[in-house]
């Protein structure tokens, strides 16, 4: 049996190889011109989740759903709008808030992202025998579940 914190330790700097990679500036400029796209990181995650969870989304929510401040939201928000990515309304339940939609010119950046995202993943695993493949994707797919349940709030009772 290993040793589980030399396995941390392996974990940990392999994660933080794989965030560096997706965090680097080479690497989005890599994405969006694969994309064929001048859209900036923070304004692609905005539509994409426009697009994966569909639904009406205040600034406010939108803004605690990716971690970022309500300002920021607000900025890159019309920013989007201003490109004829999004467009807000007002929010039916309060009059002084507003949700933001995606146009279909957004959907249609948000799906260039998505296919450029998907080519490079192919290339990565291309090699891979698809029993690797399967096996990597149902651990990632675990680790993923069990991480996120790790930073999740406990209340204190």
């Amino acid at each position: 049996m290993t040793d589980l914190g030399q396995d941390i330790a392996d974990l940990d700097a392999a994660m933080r190889n794989l965030v560096q990679t997706m965090k680097r500036p080479q690497s989005w400029a890599a994405l969006s011109a694969r994309a064929d796209l001048t859209i900036d990181r923070p304004g692609a995650t905005m539509l994409r989740l426009l697009v994966a969870e569909p639904g009406n989304w205040r600034l406010h929510d939108l803004a605690e759903r990716l971690g970022v401040e309500a300002p920021s939201i607000t900025r890159k928000a019309q920013q989007l709008e201003l490109a004829g990515l999004v467009y807000r309304e007002r929010d039916t339940k309060d009059g002084r808030a507003f949700s933001l939609r995606i146009t279909e010119k957004g959907r249609i950046v948000a799906r260039k992202i998505a296919t450029a995202q998907r080519q490079i993943l192919e290339a990565a695993l291309q090699d891979w025998p698809s029993a690797d493949r399967q096996q990597f994707i149902n651990l990632f797919q675990r680790f993923s579940a069990d991480l996120s349940q790790q930073y999740k709030p406990t209340l204190n009772k």
